[in-house]
């Protein structure tokens, strides 16, 4: 810097500006506090993690038993499906030897 461009502080200019840095900076007690409210928030981040951790849990049994439900069904459904057929098979048979005509698709669309 040129000495053109320098300001002259005085020593009283020096005084006042560190005087207002005192009175900006945070004392004990405002840490304090701060320090307090920080150990709820954490309390509070803890209890949330644990009822998340509580969901995760119950959503995951929930999954596994949807599938479980939705294997069910698909066995019980081609287990049904089968039955169905052999009861056609056997009514057709039926049918045949007894001279009844029967329409076999038909009994597939009940």
């Amino acid at each position: 810097m040129d000495s053109n461009n320098k300001k002259s502080i005085t020593l009283d200019n020096l005084a006042v500006m560190v005087a207002e840095g005192f009175n900006n900076t945070a004392t004990k007690q405002d840490l304090e506090g701060l320090t307090g409210r920080m150990d709820k928030l954490d309390g509070r981040m803890d209890k949330l993690d644990g009822r998340m951790d509580k969901l995760e849990h119950k959503m995951e049994a929930l999954n596994s038993n949807v599938n479980n439900y939705l294997e069910l069904s698909e066995k019980r459904y081609s287990e049904l499906k089968q039955r169905d057929a052999l009861l056609a098979k056997w009514i057709k048979i039926v049918a045949d030897k007894t001279g009844v005509p029967v329409d076999v698709s038909q009994l597939e669309k009940i």
